[in-house]
Parts: C-alpha cells; structure tokens; sequence
C-alpha cells in the first residue's frame, strides 16, 4: 500500500505569511505548492490538483473569491476544499481602525462559503489551529 503526500496550494499576495505557512505545512510532512495571486493560483490549482487550497481573499488579479468560482468551474477542482484565510468576516475580534460592521463581516463569510469555501479562518492564524483544520479537511475529503 503506498501513501501519497497530501499537496496543500497556498494563495496569498503576502509572500512573508506564504514562507510562514509553507514552514507550518512542511513540518507537518505536507507538501505545499505556492502562489501569489488568485490568476497564478488558478493555473496552479488547475495543472497540480492539490488536496486542499489556503486562500486569501484580497489579492492582485483575481480575488479569492473569484478564485472560487472559476473552480467550480472544472470537474478536476471543484471537490477541493478550500480554507479562506482572511482578515475579512472576522467576528470575534475586530481589528483597530476596521469600520466595517458585524452583519457586512458575516455576509463577507457567507460569501465565501457560497463561491465554495468549506473553511473561513482570521488572520492572524495560530499554526495549531490551522494544522488542526487541515487535518480534519483532508480526512473528511480523502477518497
């Protein structure tokens, strides 16, 4: 019986949380594909096929949620799940100086689970908790 290495994408326009994430995911044995923009993300998502995406919301090209749905698009994409990792829909927290309300954060969460996202998290992310989630996504979404 062979085991195939899970391949996480990473989709971020912020290359310091990438390399973060990417140290996170690797140390964990996954391997972990990155991207820098939603266009770049897509192609990426479409020729490697990864086993779950981390995505951004706010990026150059297209956004996150953009992303999504050209996902949906493809027989080959549109069983990944997909964790948005944002600091928009945050609704514990609030960060200074953000005017945005409580039911404008929750429609943005919503959004994003309609366009696809099985997963929204906040930043800042505490690694414990994104493995956590990680872990859980794969097993649910294994075949």
């Amino acid at each position: 019986m062979s085991y195939e290495v899970p391949r996480i994408l990473i989709v971020d326009d912020n290359r310091s949380l990438v390399m973060l994430l990417e140290g996170i995911l690797r140390k964990e044995g996954y391997q972990v594909l990155s991207a820098f923009d939603g266009i770049e993300g897509l192609e990426t998502a479409i020729k490697q096929k990864p086993n779950l995406i981390v995505l951004d919301i706010e990026m150059p090209g297209i956004d996150g949620y953009e992303m999504c749905r050209r996902l949906q698009r493809y027989k080959t994409t549109r069983k990944i799940p997909i964790i948005m990792l944002t600091v928009k829909g945050q609704l514990a927290t609030v960060p200074s100086g953000d005017k945005r309300t409580y039911e404008t954060r929750l429609a943005e969460r919503n959004k994003g689970f309609e366009v696809g996202a099985v997963e929204f998290m906040s930043k800042p992310i505490q690694a414990r908790i994104l493995i956590e989630r990680v872990k859980g996504l794969l097993w649910l979404h294994s075949d």
